[in-house]
C-alpha cells in the first residue's frame, strides 16, 4: 500500500515535470526560432539548415529550464495533494513526514543524474551538431543576400556589389565581385554588365555576361582578360561562421582536459585545436562551463526540499496563502542564485570552493529545519 501511493505521487510529480518542461521549452524554442529566421533572410541558408539548427537547440533550452520546471511541478503537486486532502492519506497509513521527504530526496537524486547527462553530453553534442549544419551549408538562399547598391561581404573571401536587381533577385546588372584567395594575398576582381544565378546539381552558380577579370598574386603580377560568358561557382564560399566550436559546444572530456592543463596537473592532456583552443586566457570560461554542467544540478535536491517546506504549514492556518507565496518566491530566488553565482567562478580557487559548498550547506540547513519544525 505504501509503495503504491508513493509511486502515484512520484508519477504525478514526474509527469507534471515532463509536461511543464516540454511546454515551457517549446514556447522558448518557438520564440528563438523566429529570431533565427535571419539565417535565411540575411545569411542565405536554406530552410532545411534553419530548421535543423533550431531543432538542435531544443535540448539546451530543456536543460536551462530544468530547475524552474522541476520546482514548479513539485510545488504545485504538493499544493494539489494538500488541497484535496490526499497528503493526509500518507500520515493516516503510518508514513512519517521524514519518510515522505526522504522519498522526494531519493527522487531528486535520479533527476540530478538526468540533468548531469543532459548538461555534460546531450546539450553540447546537439549544439555542436546544429552549428555543423551551418558550417557545411552551401548558402542555398544566396539571392537573398544580394542588396542593390550595397557591398555584401557576408560570405568569407567574397565581396559583391550589384547596381540593379530583378524582382526575383536572380538577374543582376552592373556587377562587381572581389574573390580573395585563402591566403589573403591572391585575389581577382570581376566586373560584368549582367549576371544570372542558376542552380546545377544543388549548387549555386553566377552566370556573368560581357565583363572582364583582373587577377593579382603574391608575386605582384597582374593580368586581365575579357569574356562574353563566364560561370562563377558560388558553392565554394561559406558564411563567416566560426569553425572552431564554442566552449559550450565542446565535449565534456575536452573541457575537463583543458581545466586540468590550466591548473598545471601533473599529466598534460592533448586537445585538438580544431575542437578547442585551450590557453591560460580561457581558464575562467572553462571553469564557468564546468560549473554550469556539474554544479547547477546540485541545486535540484535543494529546491525539492524548499517545496517540502509546504508540509510545515497547516492549510487551515490564516497565513497559509502567504506562506505558499513566500515558499514559491524562495524557490525562485534559489534558482536565480544558482545561475548568477556561476558567473563568479573561475577567479580564485578559494571562491570556487565556497561556491561548491553553498548548495551542500543549503541542503543540510533546510533538511534540519524540516526535522525541527515537524518534530521528526
Amino acid at each position: 500500500m505504501k509503495k503504491l501511493i508513493f509511486r502515484k505521487f512520484i508519477f504525478d510529480a514526474f509527469f507534471a515535470f515532463v509536461l511543464l518542461s516540454f511546454s515551457l521549452s517549446l514556447i522558448v524554442w518557438v520564440i528563438q526560432a523566429v529570431n533565427y529566421l535571419d539565417f535565411v533572410s540575411e545569411d542565405g541558408h536554406g530552410f532545411r539548415v534553419y530548421f535543423l539548427y533550431t531543432l538542435m537547440n531544443f535540448p539546451k533550452i530543456l536543460s536551462k529550464l530544468f530547475l524552474v520546471s522541476l520546482f514548479i511541478s513539485i510545488f504545485f503537486v504538493l499544493v494539489k495533494y494538500d488541497d484535496n486532502n490526499e497528503i493526509s492519506i500518507f500520515w493516516t497509513i503510518g508514513i512519517s513526514k521524514i519518510q515522505f521527504i526522504n522519498k522526494i530526496l531519493f527522487f531528486s537524486i535520479f533527476l540530478v543524474i538526468l540533468q548531469l547527462f543532459f548538461n555534460s553530453y546531450i546539450s553540447p553534442k546537439t549544439q555542436n551538431l546544429g552549428k555543423s549544419f551551418i558550417r557545411s551549408s552551401n548558402i542555398d538562399f544566396f539571392p537573398s543576400l544580394i542588396k542593390e547598391k550595397k557591398f555584401i561581404d557576408t560570405l568569407s573571401n567574397l565581396t559583391i556589389y550589384v547596381d540593379e536587381q530583378s524582382k526575383n533577385s536572380k538577374i543582376m546588372k552592373n556587377i562587381l565581385i572581389k574573390d580573395e584567395g585563402k591566403d589573403g594575398i591572391d585575389f581577382q576582381i570581376i566586373v560584368a554588365n549582367e549576371g544570372k544565378i542558376v542552380k546545377k546539381n544543388n549548387k549555386n552558380y553566377l552566370i556573368l555576361l560581357n565583363g572582364e577579370i583582373f587577377s593579382a598574386n603574391n608575386q605582384k603580377n597582374f593580368s586581365s582578360f575579357k569574356f562574353e560568358n563566364f560561370e562563377f561557382n558560388l558553392s565554394k564560399f561559406t558564411t563567416k561562421t566560426t569553425i572552431i566550436p564554442k566552449i559550450q559546444e565542446n565535449k565534456t572530456s575536452n573541457i575537463i582536459k583543458c581545466f586540468l592543463n590550466n591548473i598545471n596537473y601533473k599529466k598534460k592532456f592533448f586537445i585538438d585545436e580544431n575542437e578547442l583552443v585551450c590557453s591560460k586566457d580561457s581558464y575562467k570560461d572553462i571553469t564557468q562551463e564546468i560549473f554550469k554542467r556539474f554544479f547547477v544540478p546540485l541545486y535540484i535536491p535543494v529546491i525539492c526540499l524548499i517545496a517540502c517546506i509546504l508540509l510545515v504549514n497547516s492549510k487551515f492556518s490564516k497565513f497559509n496563502y502567504l506562506n505558499k507565496v513566500l515558499i514559491f518566491m524562495l524557490g525562485f530566488f534559489v534558482i536565480f542564485f544558482s545561475e548568477v553565482i556561476v558567473k563568479y567562478s573561475g577567479n580564485k580557487l578559494s571562491n570556487d570552493l565556497i561556491i561548491l559548498i553553498i548548495p551542500v550547506l543549503l541542503l543540510f540547513t533546510i533538511y534540519l529545519f524540516l526535522l525541527k519544525k515537524n518534530n521528526l
